[in-house]
Formats: structure tokens, sequence, C-alpha cells
């Protein structure tokens, strides 16, 4: 049957000579091996009394037991914190991540939106007075749709008359809105030059 070496009963019978040889070396192997019993022996040899020494032993079982609670208590405490500080770290980055994706998401979609506001199919059977260049800058400056949220083009035919346009005609567009708004900027326009004999013009104005 196996004893717990450590015990008061033991260590005293230990002191008095009490054990046999295979209990005391037991004994002091266990002392050797842990402080404590060590500890708990020098204390048992220098009391006198059997009551104070078993009431030394105790309190000194007692302080062990309450320290080894108390380091494991901070090791959990510790973790815990640890644990926190980590989840509230990947929340952090994870905010941060989702808060640059959509602010880069924005500035994409505008500036697609931007490049595509005014971008014109030139015409090839005529050509605005003062060129192209100077037409695209006059469609960026006056068209009034430019700040709607959207990416869409007017492509439309007209006829060249002394310079300027008529007889329009819808190809293809979004709406309305977008139709009307394609025709007053051609009309309020430069005047045209024809380049070929046909004074039909093809255009299509980028919202």
């Amino acid at each position: 049957m196996n004893k717990d070496w450590s015990t008061t009963a033991i260590l005293e019978d230990y002191l008095k000579g009490k054990l046999g040889p295979q209990e005391m070396y037991q004994v002091e192997r266990q002392a050797m091996e842990d402080p404590f019993v060590a500890e708990a022996l020098a204390g048992l040899s220098a009391a006198p009394d059997s009551l104070q020494s078993m009431s030394l032993l105790q309190k000194q079982l007692h302080a062990r037991v309450a320290q080894q609670k108390t380091h494991q208590k901070e090791s959990v405490i510790t973790w815990q914190r640890l644990s926190i500080a980590a989840a509230a770290a990947v929340l952090f980055i994870s905010v941060a991540i989702v808060f640059l994706m959509k602010n880069n998401m924005n500035q994409d979609a505008m500036a697609r939106k931007n490049a595509a506001v005014t971008e014109t199919t030139f015409a090839t059977t005529a050509q605005p007075v003062g060129g192209y260049p100077a037409y695209q800058k006059y469609l960026e400056a006056n068209n009034r749709l430019k700040n709607d949220q959207v990416n869409v083009q007017v492509s439309l035919t007209f006829l060249v008359v002394d310079g300027k346009a008529t007889a329009f005609e819808v190809l293809n567009s979004p709406g309305k809105t977008y139709s009307d708004e394609a025709i007053r900027l051609v009309k309020e326009g430069p005047d045209w030059e024809l380049t070929t004999k046909s004074n039909k013009v093809s255009l299509s104005i980028g919202f």
C-alpha cells in the first residue's frame, strides 16, 4: 500500500525512530525531492511539543496550497486578459480593412464616373468649330447631369445645316432626361464644320 511520506504522523515517527529502514529511506528521499517535506522535518525536530509541531506543519501546508491557488488564479486572469486583447485587436483590424475596402470602392466608382461623364465618341463627317479637345471641355463644363451616379451614353444623329445642328434622332439612351440633355448640349454648343459631303453626323455623349 502506498503511503504519503509527507504526513505529520509519518514524519514524527521518522524523527522518533519508529519507522523501518525502508520507510525511513522513503521519507529521506521525499525530503530530498520536496523542499516542503525537508522544511517540515526541520520544524518538527526544532519544536518539542507535538501539537505545536502539527500546527506548524498544517500552517506550512495551508500556505503552500494558498500560494498554488494564487498562481493558478493569476495565470487564468492573465490568459483571459490576453484573449480579450487579442479579440479586440482582431476586431479593430477587421473594421479597418472593411473601411479601407469601402473607401477604395467609392474612390474607384467616383473615378470611373468622372472619367465617363463626358466621354464622347467623335464624329468623322464633321467637327465642331475649335476642334474636339475644346468641344470636350465644353461638354465637361456644361453637362448638367455629370453629378448623377450613373455611367451611360446617349447615341444620336443630327444634320448640319449652315453650321447648326438640326433634325436630331436618338439612337440609344437610358431615358428622356439624358436624351434631352444630350440634344441641348449639341444645340447650345459650337457650330459644326463638315469634313465630307455628307451632312449627317453621328455622336455619342457619355454621362
